[in-house]
């Protein structure tokens, strides 16, 4: 990790890393509260999606997606994503989400009170190095969570047959991470 954090200090803007750094450390924790998931995340959004057409798919779907800064994946699902449909006009929004727990990041949590504060004089990280840290990090593959838009900021997961396993394009557009959000999951 640390080849890879130093790597990245000659290719990142910093100014970006920094402001997506301090953008997920000001959202706050995972809840539950009136029967929604209030989960915040790092958004990406679908810019197409297309149906592959397979005989042998049975009930299931794979569909070609395309994102804003990711990789292109294959996504199979029960579901049928339709963008557009005679009751819905306009076509229905769909993201890829990376749910944000900084323990997943390997980043500190100075939440901790005494036990945080011990690990920061241990670690000793910097903003700097803290920003490029979770860069390095979204580097790597990630489990996503498909979603599509329900009514205003309400989302509504759709259930995968497999894992969705994500890739940014790349970390030194950090720019093309930069929707952070609390969503509300019905």
């Amino acid at each position: 990790m640390q080849k890879s954090v130093s790597k990245l200090q000659e290719t990142v803007a910093m100014e970006s890393a920094l402001k997506l750094y301090t953008l997920l450390d000001s959202l706050s924790v995972p809840r539950f509260a009136n029967s929604r998931l209030h989960l915040p995340c790092i958004t990406f959004a679908i810019t197409e999606v297309k149906q592959k057409r397979d005989e042998d798919q049975g009930t299931s779907f794979i569909y070609r997606v395309k994102a804003d800064g990711l990789q292109d994946l294959s996504i199979t699902t029960e579901d049928k994503l339709v963008q557009f449909s005679p009751t819905r006009p306009t076509p229905q929004a769909f993201l890829l989400v990376c749910p944000w727990n900084r323990h997943d990041f390997g980043l500190p949590d100075f939440a901790n009170g005494a036990q945080g504060m011990k690990e920061q004089e241990q670690d000793d990280l910097d903003s700097r190095s803290r920003a490029l840290k979770l860069i390095a990090c979204l580097g790597r593959p990630f489990n996503a969570l498909l979603l599509a838009q329900q009514r205003g900021s309400e989302y509504k997961r759709i259930a995968s047959d497999h894992s969705i396993s994500a890739k940014v394009k790349s970390t030194t557009a950090v720019h093309d991470m930069m929707g952070v959000k609390m969503l509300e999951i019905l």
